[in-house]
């Protein structure tokens, strides 16, 4: 049985490192609208036996229910790590799953050949790293519970010295759009600027973010060029 995990947190304490440019709502509607392009992507691909979501959060149980086939509520106050810790027990202990894909509930850009790609050539341990290289954005593990699961700052390090204390080879997958969440106001405003059609792009429409963010980077720019037309002046 192969499995897809998707970890979720509540809603309302989704995405604090937006609070300076997005309202509450906002960044609520923007964590389910990313939410439902992962999950669509997720369900395109037919090597899955099922689709898990981890969340405690009623808000994202209610959108997510036609796309997953269970759901698990992690224990409370468990971090991401946890989260998938707790999550591939139950789909060991549940579904007897043998393999699991883990991946962030954050990343819009994902596609199913995305994870076609991440699939293809896996033995026992497949990590795709953030767009710094340094977090994990997805844990692909046969089976599920192959390594410990440390999400957060540099984990991508810390799942590859997980894999070696188990004595497992680590496959490094490094793939743009799952490497590409929104976490901070650049990856917003990246998305912004060149994210393809999606529930996120819609939302970010839709709800009027993009135009005000967009007049923004728009005022920065402007900014910048008139001070560098002033000190050329001087030059």
């Amino acid at each position: 049985m192969f499995w897809a995990l998707v970890p979720v947190k509540e809603v309302t304490e989704s995405k604090r490192r937006l609070a300076g440019v997005l309202q509450p709502h906002e960044r609520e509607g923007l964590a389910l609208a990313m939410l439902r392009d992962v999950l669509t992507a997720v369900g395109e691909v037919k090597k899955f036996d099922g689709v898990l979501l981890v969340s405690r959060s009623q808000a994202v149980q209610a959108m997510a229910r036609e796309f997953v086939s269970d759901i698990f509520m992690e224990s409370a106050g468990s971090d991401q790590s946890r989260a998938v810790i707790e999550g591939n027990e139950y789909l060991i202990g549940r579904y007897d799953a043998k393999c699991s894909l883990a991946l962030s509930g954050d990343v819009p850009r994902v596609t199913a050949d995305d994870i076609r790609q991440l699939i293809e050539d896996h033995e026992h341990v497949s990590l795709v790293p953030n767009a710094s290289g340094e977090g994990t954005n997805a844990v692909l593990t046969s089976p599920p519970n192959a390594i410990n699961c440390q999400f957060g700052g540099a984990s991508l390090a810390r799942h590859i010295r997980s894999a070696d204390v188990s004595g497992l080879h680590t496959r490094i997958v490094r793939n743009e759009n799952i490497g590409h969440d929104i976490d901070d106001a650049h990856d917003l405003e990246k998305a912004i600027v060149d994210l393809k059609s999606s529930f996120t792009r819609d939302y970010l429409q839709s709800s009027g973010i993009a135009a005000r963010l967009s007049d923004q980077i728009g005022n920065r720019r402007s900014a910048m060029s008139q001070t560098t037309s002033t000190v050329s002046q001087w030059t």
